[in-house]
C-alpha cells in the first residue's frame, strides 16, 4: 500500500548528473523520446530546486509521484523547529510543463492555459515551465500581467530558460503571482558533489536533520540507474 512505502528522496544534483550522463550516451533522444520523459522532468524540477536553494539557502529533495496523476514530484526541505524541537518537513508540490515543438499550439500562454492551467485546480501546486521549441516569448512582466488575468488556481508559476549562448547560465523566473529572477551556473552544478544521493529523511528530536541511507537505487530513465551514495565510489 502507498502509506506503507517509505518515500525515497532524490538529491537534485544527482538527477541533473543523471540527465547529463544519459545525454552523453543517447544524444538528442533524451530531449524528445517519450521514454525519457521522467528523466527530463526530473532535470527541470532539479534545476528549479537548486535555484530556490540559492535564493533561500535551504536544501531541497524531490520524490517522484508514482500513485497520483499530479503533481509530478513531491519536494521537501527540512527546517529546525525552534519552538517545538525536532525538524519540520515543508512540502512543495511541483508540476512540470514541458512545451515541446511537437505540441500543436504555437502560442506559449495559450499552450500553458490549455495544457495545464485549465486542468489544475490545486492552490498548493507550483508549476515550472520549460520551453523546448523555437519560439518568441514575451518579457516576464508581460507574462505576469497576462497570467494574472487568467486567474490560475495554482500557487505559483515559474519559467526555466538559458540566458547565455553557451548554455552555462540558466534563469529561473517567477511569472505568477510575483516576478523574480534567479540565475544559476550549470558548470558549477555539474561539478558539485552531493553528500547524499538518495535518502530517507524524517523528523526527529535531534539537533539537526537525520538521514538514513536507502541502500537502494532509483531509475529515472530506461537506460541507466544511479545507486545510493553509500554504493558509489
Amino acid at each position: 500500500m502507498k502509506d506503507n512505502l517509505p518515500e525515497v528522496l532524490i538529491n537534485p544534483y544527482t538527477a541533473i548528473r543523471l540527465f547529463a550522463r544519459v545525454f552523453l550516451s543517447v544524444g538528442d533522444s533524451v530531449l524528445k523520446d517519450r521514454r525519457f520523459k521522467v528523466t527530463r522532468e526530473a532535470w527541470i524540477a532539479s534545476m528549479f530546486l537548486l535555484a530556490i536553494k540559492k535564493h533561500t539557502d535551504l536544501d531541497w529533495y524531490l520524490s517522484q509521484e508514482l500513485f497520483d496523476g499530479s503533481p509530478d514530484f513531491n519536494c521537501y526541505t527540512f527546517k529546525r523547529n525552534e519552538v517545538m524541537g525536532g525538524n519540520d518537513k515543508p512540502l512543495l508540490k511541483l508540476e512540470v510543463f514541458e512545451w515541446r515543438k511537437e505540441d500543436s499550439e504555437t502560442d506559449f500562454l495559450k499552450a500553458l492555459k490549455k495544457i495545464k492551467l485549465d486542468k489544475i485546480i490545486d492552490p498548493e501546486i507550483t508549476l515550472v515551465c520549460y520551453i523546448r521549441r523555437d519560439a518568441s516569448i514575451p518579457p516576464v512582466i508581460k507574462l505576469n500581467e497576462e497570467i494574472i488575468k487568467m486567474n490560475p488556481r495554482v500557487k505559483d508559476v515559474w519559467y526555466l530558460g538559458s540566458v547565455s549562448p553557451d548554455y552555462k547560465i540558466w534563469r529561473v523566473a517567477q511569472l505568477f503571482p510575483n516576478v523574480l529572477a534567479i540565475d544559476i551556473d550549470y558548470d558549477e552544478i555539474l561539478s558539485t558533489r552531493e553528500e547524499h544521493s538518495f535518502v530517507y529523511a524524517y523528523r526527529g528530536k535531534s539537533a539537526g536533520v537525520e538521514y538514513e541511507a536507502t541502500g537502494k537505487s532509483i531509475i529515472l530513465t530506461p537506460e541507466f540507474e544511479i545507486k545510493s551514495g553509500d554504493e558509489q565510489s
